[in-house]
């Protein structure tokens, strides 16, 4: 607890009036001021923790911090409440800028450059509601590192942060006369801040090139992030799967390709990097059913099934819950609302600032359907629009699409020329024999990285593990011919 007397004083040129709506504390002991305590509080007002300042010795402490990650005034101004909103770097520039802005727009601060992106990317949504968001963090000196590189901590991370947002949407605020925002207002400058403010550049990656400089980049061998598929027919014709590319899997309602899915995921989430995770935009089925898909591939089980659950115990079930679900690299959309193609845009973006780099959507067909206007053109829109953002992100995309009845790819040519990869499977619903029944055919249809198509795999369902297997060579001469192996060489 703060020891001393709680005083409303003007100081550092921030008002009592401003500094009771930001919640911010002085105590005063002795006639000195000992403390300012700056509350960070969820987006309801509740308590997450208060960072203390001791002033006597300008160092810093927290108490009774949750770890829940948010931004210091956030909870004061509602998303979405004003066409513009200013993150500042310290508890003191927040409160500063809007009162220099004429408590017109939000103003909001990070607890510091170090942790700017992380809280930056657990609030994406809270920010990317206003049309506008304004970073003004600290004009730091260099610094030079242990590895010899100059940095710039308020700048890079102002970089860092302006990389997580929309193009277009976000302006830089380099101060030019002081330090920080509350400097302005320390010195009277905020005619000047001001003016700055409103002359803020809008932040647009870099990236051009001249052919003259490309030597080096081009006798040193491409490397690819990569990750193999499951199945080393699909690895034969396509080298792996790699980010920045897009995946679509297409086939007629009904034959599997959720299982495929569910395989896939499952064999991510074991073998990518572990720094990655996983996002899972399932618009068909409950978040649950996600997530006992991935626990049934663990245990060999479709967990999904009354008479199968039934035999597993909750320790069990907790078993298989810990080594797939229960990690922040698995982040499932809880997608009951909104399926328009700017949220699940928005909602891939909050992914990938979350950590994802595989997103998982199942399907593009069921957001175009949610959409009002020409099917055609929404596949088109969202097609062009997730490519842009797979390049952009450096994210791997798989998706679903049906097909139609004729057996081509549903509405529009659109998902067809963005995508990198395009397997289609196919399996005979009705085929009187359940060992054939039961094999998924999968064909690389387009294949942008090295040309090569043709059947990529046969798969086989087996019911009472519910898994997929792939079939062997003899097994797939015997399913072409028509027949099926005999009962000791299925498996």
């Amino acid at each position: 607890m703060n020891k001393g007397n709680i005083v409303e004083i003007e100081y550092r040129g921030i008002t009592p009036a401003t500094a009771k709506k930001y919640g911010i504390i002085t105590t005063v002991e002795n006639g000195l001021v000992k403390t300012r305590t700056y509350p960070y509080t969820d987006t309801d007002g509740h308590p997450l923790g208060r960072k203390i300042r001791l002033c006597d010795t300008k160092e810093f402490r927290w108490e009774d911090k949750t770890g829940r990650e948010t931004l210091f005034g956030q909870s004061l101004f509602p998303a979405g409440s004003a066409q513009a909103i200013t993150i500042t770097e310290g508890e003191e520039d927040a409160p500063s800028v809007f009162q220099m802005t004429g408590s017109r727009f939000p103003s909001v601060s990070v607890s510091s450059a170090g942790s700017a992106a992380k809280e930056c990317a657990a609030q994406f949504e809270y920010l990317n509601s206003f049309p506008k968001i304004v970073i003004c963090f600290d004009k730091d000196e260099a610094k030079v590192g242990p590895d010899g590189v100059t940095r710039y901590p308020g700048q890079d991370a102002a970089l860092a942060v302006a990389g997580m947002f929309p193009i277009g949407k976000v302006r830089i605020l380099t101060l030019e006369e002081h330090k920080d925002a509350n400097d302005y207002l320390v010195h009277r400058k905020q005619n000047k801040f001001v003016s700055e403010w409103w002359a803020a550049p809008v932040y647009t990656p870099t990236g051009l090139k001249l052919g003259k400089d490309m030597w080096d980049e081009i006798n040193e061998p491409r490397k690819f992030e990569t990750v193999h598929y499951p199945w080393d027919g699909f690895n034969k014709l396509t080298y792996g799967l790699r980010l920045s590319e897009v995946v679509l899997l297409t086939a007629d309602t009904g034959v599997g390709k959720t299982q495929i899915l569910k395989e896939l995921e499952y064999h991510l989430l074991k073998e990518a990097n572990k720094e990655y995770g996983v996002g899972f935009l399932h618009l068909e089925e409950p978040n649950v059913d996600t997530a006992l898909g991935l626990m049934s591939i663990e245990a060999n089980k479709p967990l999904h099934l009354p008479d199968v659950r039934e035999t597993v115990t909750s320790e069990e079930l907790r078993g298989y819950y810990d080594h797939t679900v229960n990690t922040d690299r698995v982040v499932i959309w809880d997608h009951f609302g909104s399926n328009s193609v700017q949220e699940v845009l928005n909602k891939i973006r909050h992914m990938h600032n979350l950590g994802c780099k595989y997103i998982v959507l199942d399907h593009l067909s069921i957001v175009v359907s949610d959409q009002s206007g020409d099917e055609r053109k929404q596949l088109d829109e969202i097609s062009t629009k997730l490519k842009t953002l797979c390049m952009e992100l450096n994210i791997a995309v798989i998706a679903v699409i049906h097909i139609n009845r004729q057996g081509l790819i549903r509405g529009s040519a659109g998902p067809e020329k963005i995508a990198n990869i395009i397997f289609y499977l196919h399996r005979d619903k009705e085929d009187p024999d359940e060992w054939r029944r039961n094999v998924t055919k999968v064909v690389c249809k387009k294949n942008r990285f090295c040309g090569q198509t043709g059947p990529a795999a046969y798969l086989y369902y087996e019911p009472k593990t519910g898994r997929l297997s792939e079939l062997n060579e003899n097994q797939i001469k015997q399913y072409e011919a028509g027949s099926s192996p005999p009962e000791d060489e299925r498996w």
